[in-house]
């Protein structure tokens, strides 16, 4: 691994600069990733105006990750150089009360990996093995980077239990609405999906909406 690095560094809203850094070494228990693919999303683009509360600059943004191992620390077990990864963006304290529960993702103290902890808007980031997941040869690093935002998708319709033969209408048809909308249908629910834009009702009608609404029409 060569021993200087870069990263994309926001220095101040809308002011990136490209910099030399030092190359990550994994302590024990962490790994090192060569990061593949980062999606940006209005996370990202809001930090990148100023519009989000509270960020501290510089910052590395980057949160919604995929990579491939380039060596792990000692003590690791179960993933292998070479191997693809996602990133478990939601970088948890481990001894508050949530963390102790195993809700990790409901940490009272939690940073977000690409905001209060560096993002993978570099070539190389170190972690914790716990939060990286091998991902299937079959999924493309690229590809892999909507897993992120399907997830979060999946974990609100299992609270929602949708039902097959239930009417579900899903409002807007961005991102993460068609994503909703492909899982309402594979769920076998009945799926209005409601937008102003007619590219993305296009869109959700292939994704097996039954009916489409066009808010902006008369």
């Amino acid at each position: 691994m060569k021993q200087a690095t870069r990263a994309a560094v926001l220095q101040a809203p809308r002011r990136f600069n490209i910099v030399d850094r030092p190359a990550p070494v994994a302590a024990a228990g962490e790994a090192v990733v060569r990061i593949s693919s980062t999606a940006v999303c209005h996370t990202d683009l809001s930090i990148f105006t100023g519009e989000h509360p509270g960020v501290k600059y510089p910052v590395v943004l980057g949160h919604e990750s995929t990579g491939i191992i380039e060596n792990t620390g000692e003590g690791v077990t179960g993933l292998k150089n070479g191997q693809h990864v996602i990133i478990n963006p939601i970088i948890s304290c481990g001894h508050c009360d949530s963390c102790k529960r195993g809700e990790q993702q409901l940490c009272r103290n939690a940073g977000l990996f690409g905001r209060e902890v560096e993002g993978s808007m570099c070539e190389f980031v170190h972690l914790p093995v716990k939060y990286l997941h091998a991902l299937p040869d079959s999924v493309s690093l690229a590809d892999a980077t909507i897993i992120e935002t399907l997830a979060t998708v999946r974990h609100a319709q299992i609270r929602l239990g949708i039902k097959p033969g239930e009417s579900v209408v899903v409002l807007g048809q961005g991102t993460t609405g068609l994503l909703h909308t492909r899982l309402a249908v594979q769920a076998g629910a009945t799926v209005i999906a409601v937008s102003r834009t007619k590219w993305k009702l296009d869109m959700a009608a292939r994704m097996g909406a039954q009916h489409v609404l066009d808010i902006s029409a008369e």
